[in-house]
């Protein structure tokens, strides 16, 4: 039979665990400034990290250089996220663009049948506020479908980079159209257009269609 510790031996395994709490304590007391200023750093990390999610509002910018339109969807976002246009701040941002497959954004007409469930990597979020990079400048209200219906409140861009047109592979419905550049990977073929100076919600995502080899922007959207 394994013979038990001696009082003596329990005594002192009792009064250093008693010591150790108290230093810590002590510790933990000492460093308390320290210890909230690193938690607040983290919150403020964290918040970041959320994106606008958890924020009134969510930002659009139209880029300055030329969309590169054999990319693919993730090499599209990626053109939004090193444009020199992206607001400062940082986040992350997505081109509002749909190929029926990689990104979409209604399988029915404005998402009618099955409103989100329809989203397939979709950029626009429900019941949401958009603004421009200046942050202040309302765009418009995207609905419970997460797309925009009414017409917008002001042009995603009043500026013309080039050109007024941007590729969006959209129908006037935000169904996707057969015209996307073969899901984005080629330059051969048409591409579905929008324009970011016009309101009209149409002509925002559907103004008409153009080829694939021919110069045209991005609206991109922050996550």
């Amino acid at each position: 039979m394994k013979s038990l510790p001696s009082k003596s031996v329990l005594g002192f395994q009792v009064v250093s665990i008693f010591l150790s709490v108290m230093v810590s304590v002590v510790s933990c007391s000492k460093s308390k400034d320290n210890n909230d200023t690193v938690i607040g750093t983290m919150l403020v990390a964290l918040n970041a990290n959320s994106g606008c999610a958890n924020k009134d509002h969510c930002k659009m910018f139209v880029i300055k250089a030329n969309a590169i339109l054999n990319a693919g969807i993730s090499g599209l976002d990626s053109q939004c996220n090193s444009d020199e246009n992206k607001p400062s701040g940082g986040g992350n941002y997505k081109a509002m663009v749909a190929d029926g497959t990689n990104r979409v954004a209604c399988t029915s007409a404005n998402c009618a049948t099955a409103s989100t469930s329809e989203h397939i990597d979709w950029i626009l979020k429900p019941n949401k506020e958009y603004r421009r990079d200046d942050g202040s400048t309302v765009i418009g209200y995207t609905t419970k479908n997460g797309i925009f219906e009414s017409d917008l409140t002001n042009e995603i861009s009043s500026v013309i980079n080039g050109t007024n047109l941007t590729i969006t592979g959209l129908n006037a419905n935000w169904t996707n159209s057969s015209n996307d550049c073969s899901n984005f990977s080629t330059t051969v073929g048409n591409v579905a257009i929008g324009s970011h100076i016009e309101k009209t919600i149409t002509s925002v995502i559907a103004f008409g269609s153009a080829v694939c080899s021919s110069t045209r922007k991005l609206i991109c959207v922050e996550q």
